[in-house]
């Protein structure tokens, strides 16, 4: 073929030869021709490929391209240069190619190629990294049950102890009922026998001194036992003692008693520390209502809104404001807002993780509202209607 200016084309193209495979600057035996790929052995990072061109035309025009199979998808730029190298090859199978062009641009189609193989360190082989998975998930789950039966047992021992603390608990509680409860009762006996003995005698009315303090020592007695006994530290026993607390003391103060609970109240296990603080604050609110309010009714709610339990105590009396300043006087209503019962009611609402809500207008009563949180459920209202 002529080009234009009268020169003949160069439509030969160079034939491309492997010259030398270096591993680490070192030649590695390598013979041109032979089908059996190159083994390199493990750990070796420095790999340099030189080749050459074959052409008597111009061989200083030869431009060359390369690519290596496993590591690159396209072919690299046209270049003169006859060497390259690479850093790094990952353990596997590789195919270097090299092909050439001559001066007039004539590549040649027949590339030429070595198939070469990076063999691996024992602990980069399939097999020790299937194994490794193997041990390693043996490992986690051994790791993972060990763990898991140590939370178990960590959970024995805690309900162990908790075990052991209730029948304490209970032993303490029966002996206080059995032994001092006998002995209160054995007081209440006498003094009320020796009481009608003694009408007339001077000694009568500290016989009814005796009398009287027996009996409020045996309800406070009752009061501990129940607090004590773990048979009650359910969310039901615990309504169902402060209704019958609440009706038995307004009785006594001949105040009516209003008491609105849900037919059906949750088992929820409550702590003693719930119990004994909601009781006595509850008690506070009661006592409140029959010493100061000058009223002739309560009213007390049970309820189980979301996530919590709310037991309110509503009564009829006076009242009083909220933002006022009492007299001091024993029946000033103030003496309630400003004193220690709203203070210790707050105080043992906020030990227990509850809210005590205290509202209040003159001449329309007092509400009490305790909140504590211990879950939620749909419930039936029954009413209870205490006419004294």
């Amino acid at each position: 073929m002529v080009d234009p200016n009268g020169a003949k084309s160069n439509l030969l193209p160079p034939p491309v030869m492997i010259e030398e495979v270096r591993v680490e600057n070192k030649p590695v035996p390598w013979h041109h021709g032979n089908n059996e790929p190159l083994r390199i052995q493990p750990g070796r990072q420095q790999f340099e490929f030189r080749y050459t061109g074959l052409s008597f035309v111009a061989p200083e025009k030869v431009l060359f391209r390369h690519r290596l199979h496993g590591l690159e998808n396209g072919w690299s730029d046209p270049s003169p240069n006859r060497t390259v190298p690479y850093s790094y090859l990952r353990p596997g199978d590789y195919v270097f190619e090299v092909t050439a062009c001559n001066n007039d641009g004539v590549w040649n189609q027949q590339a030429e190629s070595l198939h070469l193989i990076v063999l691996p360190h024992f602990w980069q082989t399939w097999w020790f990294l299937g194994a490794a998975g193997l041990v390693s998930a043996g490992a986690v789950a051994g790791m993972v049950s060990f763990a898991m039966r140590r939370r178990l047992h960590r959970k024995l021992e805690t309900i162990e102890r908790q075990r052991a603390v209730e029948r304490e608990r209970a032993r303490i509680a029966k002996d206080i009922h059995d032994e001092l409860g006998a002995s209160l009762t054995r007081i209440t006996m006498l003094s009320q026998s020796a009481r009608d003995e003694l009408e007339a005698s001077p000694a009568a009315s500290e016989l009814d001194r005796i009398y009287e303090q027996a009996r409020d020592l045996t309800r406070a007695m009752d009061e501990i036992v129940w607090a004590v006994n773990p048979q009650h530290d359910t969310l039901d026993s615990l309504a169902t003692y402060l209704g019958k607390f609440a009706q038995d003391f307004l009785a006594a103060a001949h105040i009516r008693c209003r008491l609105e609970m849900p037919i059906h109240l949750p088992s929820w296990p409550l702590t003693p520390e719930i119990r004994h603080n909601l009781f006595l604050a509850f008690k506070e609110a009661v006592n409140n209502a029959v010493k100061h309010a000058a009223t002739t009714e309560v009213k007390i709610y049970v309820e189980i809104g979301k996530d919590v339990f709310i037991l309110r105590v509503e009564d009829t009396g006076k009242g009083f404001s909220m933002n006022g300043a009492g007299n001091g006087s024993s029946n000033d209503p103030l003496r309630f807002s400003h004193g220690n019962g709203l203070r210790n009611m707050s105080q043992r609402l906020d030990e227990i993780g509850g809210r005590c809500e205290v509202r209040s207008v003159p001449g329309t009563g007092t509400i009490v509202t305790f909140q504590v949180p211990v879950g939620s459920i749909k419930t039936t209202v029954m009413r209870i209607d205490d006419n004294n």
